[in-house]
């Protein structure tokens, strides 16, 4: 019962990444995302494509671990946010 209930769950976790790789190109899909990371810092930050670097890892358990790092050449600065925000 107990190798059955294993089998049952890595049977599972390689579907969903089957899945996942047969519906989604990685390459694309990390593209599209450092793109639009790269729009919102901007808002907050002078920085440069290059500057970014993002990995996108499939978990064991088929989730997936988004890691973004960026290099800003400096923070823009705001002045204070309302009460209600």
């Amino acid at each position: 019962m107990f190798f059955e209930t294993i089998a049952g769950e890595n049977a599972n976790r390689l579907k969903k990444v089957l899945i996942s790789d047969k519906h989604f190109n990685p390459d694309n899909i990390k593209r599209v995302v450092k793109s639009d990371i790269f729009n919102v810092l901007t808002n907050y930050a002078d920085v440069l494509p290059e500057d970014l670097n993002l990995e996108i890892e499939i978990l064991e358990n088929g989730d997936y671990e988004i890691i973004c790092r960026a290099v800003c050449k400096r923070l823009k600065i705001f002045g204070a946010l309302p009460d209600n925000y």
